[in-house]
């Protein structure tokens, strides 16, 4: 019996390559079968990642795009429902570039999960007891959606949409036959040429991908959900390093996949706590440099 065929694809310009490269070096053999589809990478880069992956491709001139727009990545957004188009394999990936795997058995989930239903995308909502905002403010979040809903597609579906978890498309599998990748694509086409707000706005634009994903997936119910360890999203709940893994604070899980989100204003933090993605080699020097920062301010103390 033939194999199905698998794909995982991220994207990336040249701000974002040094996550990339990072996403590429996570994923191990799973590399294999990952395109990286080009934003504006310089030559030098893309030779690099090619060394990394299946290959760094142009996205294709025919895929549609919004006319009027030109805003940063915004291609990454619109691409994404398009990625049957671009892809002939029965079940596709996508993982953003900001992305890192810290357990590689979360890619075989995913498609597993696809594969089991077919016409479902697997995927995670932003809902979990250790993201501070879901026990201590979780109406205010939801009342930032309300309000971002109500300027796609006005207060009655808004209104409709209110309460529910909010899905990320950050990271997704699906069958390329499954039924959603149309409605997906049509919700992202209307907003980005009928929605005056969304095309002056660039806070709204940034969005209506993922939240044109989440109106469909909501309102035909095609949708596997996996757990948050299956995209941490490290701006909603924080996470440590402790020695060669990175765990979240109170019950000390471990993401199988940790996404640096918001990355433009969390950058910073990130670094500070080591929640990048690191090579064993990396994480053996890093300690040695802690260890012996510590026995030299012990030794000039004592």
């Amino acid at each position: 019996m033939k194999t199905p065929s698998r794909v995982i694809v991220a994207a990336s310009d040249e701000n974002y390559a040094h996550l990339c490269l990072g996403l590429l070096k996570s994923l191990g053999r799973w590399a294999k079968i990952t395109y990286v589809l080009d934003l504006g990478l310089t030559e030098p880069t893309r030779r690099q990642m090619a060394r990394l992956c299946a290959g760094v491709i142009p996205i294709p001139d025919t895929l549609w795009s919004p006319t009027g727009l030109d805003w940063p990545y915004l291609d990454a957004m619109t691409v994404r429902p398009q990625l049957p188009r671009i892809f002939e394999h029965e079940y596709i990936m996508w993982i953003d570039s900001d992305i890192w795997v810290q357990n590689r058995a979360a890619i075989p989930t995913y498609f597993r999960a696809a594969a089991e239903n077919p016409e479902n995308f697997a995927i995670t909502v932003t809902v979990d007891p250790e993201y501070p905002r879901v026990i201590n403010n979780y109406m205010w979040y939801q009342e930032t959606f309300l309000a971002s809903h109500t300027d796609y597609w006005g207060s009655e579906v808004a209104q409709q949409l209110f309460g529910k978890a909010i899905f990320c498309s950050g990271i997704m599998a699906a069958s390329r036959y499954s039924p959603v990748w149309d409605e997906y694509m049509a919700g992202v086409t209307n907003l980005y040429t009928n929605n005056e707000k969304v095309r002056t706005t660039w806070a709204l634009a940034h969005m209506a991908e993922q939240q044109s994903l989440h109106r469909v997936l909501h309102e035909s119910g095609r949708s596997t959900v996996l757990p948050t360890e299956y995209n941490w999203m490290c701006h909603a709940g924080p996470l440590r390093r402790r020695r060669f893994h990175v765990e979240t604070l109170v019950a000390r899980r471990r993401p199988h996949v940790v996404h640096l989100a918001d990355y433009r204003g969390q950058a910073p933090h990130y670094r500070e706590n080591f929640l990048h993605y690191e090579t064993r080699r990396a994480r053996l020097s890093r300690l040695v440099r802690q260890r012996l920062k510590r026995l030299l301010r012990s030794g000039h103390t004592a």
